[in-house]
């Protein structure tokens, strides 16, 4: 991917009826999934599992009762990849629309410009809401990985760490296997770094589709937590919002 090809100012499609939200006078939560595709994720079928989990997150919301459509239509999800690129592969989208990639694991760990790019799509997601007066929840980043960046991150770091301080956005990491716990704590707020044991991903997903829809209908805008039964592989967090 280019370098600052996802860093364009903001371009309204409203003009044009074409806005991709729906229930706009309803609150919305985003979450940017950060999917580690490097090639470490070979081992162990890792990639193979982390898809699944993908599956598992839509049939989740899809099939259980307790989401019912409104909550479906305001859980805006958008998919990135880093390994060897960081490909976009599904900008925001209401969960129930959402498509589920095939991941395939190879070369390096290029998350620094992976963050930018979700940091970029999670700003002009906000711009979409207010032009409409969308109301929304801090949005999320949430980061899967079993390693550590193979690029510059110092950059994107510094900008998730001002961006949280001035509550645009809330940033969550979930290592596997052998991921560099120290280098993680640079980048995320070490209250918010988890391990994920025997890469237990389907419990991962069905834990954040529970996690994003408690969200959404929690009575708060920003500022309150709510607390997530965590499954057995991952340790017991408080969601904030």
């Amino acid at each position: 991917m280019a370098a600052g090809l996802f860093q364009q100012p903001y371009d309204s499609k409203f003009k044009n009826g074409d806005i991709g939200i729906q229930y706009i006078n309803e609150r919305h939560v985003a979450c940017a999934f950060l999917l580690d595709t490097s090639g470490s994720m070979g081992s162990n079928n890792a990639i193979g599992k982390l898809n699944n989990g993908l599956q598992t997150f839509k049939s989740q919301v899809m099939q259980d009762s307790k989401y019912d459509k409104h909550t479906k239509s305001c859980i805006d999800v958008a998919l990135i990849s880093f390994g060897p690129d960081v490909i976009l592969q599904q900008d925001f989208v209401p969960v129930s629309e959402m498509a589920t990639p095939t991941l395939r694991a190879d070369g390096g760990t290029p998350m620094g410009e992976a963050l930018e790019l979700a940091m970029n799509l999670i700003t002009q997601q906000k711009a979409r809401y207010n032009e409409i007066g969308t109301p929304y929840y801090r949005p999320w980043i949430f980061c899967i990985t079993d390693g550590e960046p193979t690029d510059e991150y110092k950059s994107a770091a510094a900008r998730l760490r001002q961006m949280e301080e001035d509550t645009k956005i809330l940033g969550y990491c979930v290592g596997v296997e052998d991921f560099n716990r120290s280098i993680m704590a640079e980048i995320f707020n070490k209250e918010r770094i988890f391990e994920l044991k025997d890469l237990d991903f389907t419990s991962l997903f069905t834990f954040v589709s529970s996690s994003l829809a408690t969200t959404r209908n929690a009575g708060e805008i920003n500022g309150g937590s709510v607390q997530i039964e965590a499954p057995s592989s991952l340790s017991k967090i408080k969601i904030e919002f």
